[in-house]
């Protein structure tokens, strides 16, 4: 008796908690692999209701229109405990677009590159 609730409690873990498991996806040209440093660009999270089976909310997160990237979408620690919380009724994961550190299209060279425009649209300020 003993060991059959040792199983089935060892069982329970294992099934509630999913690994921090990550997919990527590359998108365009995108060329790199993980090893590759890559930027946020952005970051949403997409809810689910129903052990997955039910999608609540459908981000709408920004992507570049110049430049590869890649999605990647993983279930993080924040993500485990609310599942975990709620016995998996409530669920989320959370998706990252990410591109190329020091690419046109990471946001520190974006944000470089609006300044130094609006310096030059309004000189003196």
């Amino acid at each position: 008796m003993k060991s059959t609730l040792k199983f089935s409690v060892l069982l329970l873990v294992i099934l509630s908690l999913s690994s921090c498991f990550i997919n990527r996806t590359p998108v365009g040209y995108f060329q790199g692999g993980k090893d590759i440093e890559t930027v946020k660009f952005d970051k949403k999270k997409q809810m689910y209701v129903l052990w997955g089976f039910l999608a609540l909310k459908h981000p709408e997160v920004k992507t570049p229109a110049d430049c590869g990237y890649v999605v990647k979408t993983s279930f993080n620690g924040v993500d485990v405990i609310a599942s975990i919380l709620t016995c998996g009724i409530f669920s989320m994961r959370t998706i990252k677009i990410e591109v190329l550190k020091d690419s046109p299209c990471d946001p520190k060279i974006i944000r470089q590159e609006r300044k130094i425009e609006r310096e030059e649209s309004h000189p003196g300020k």
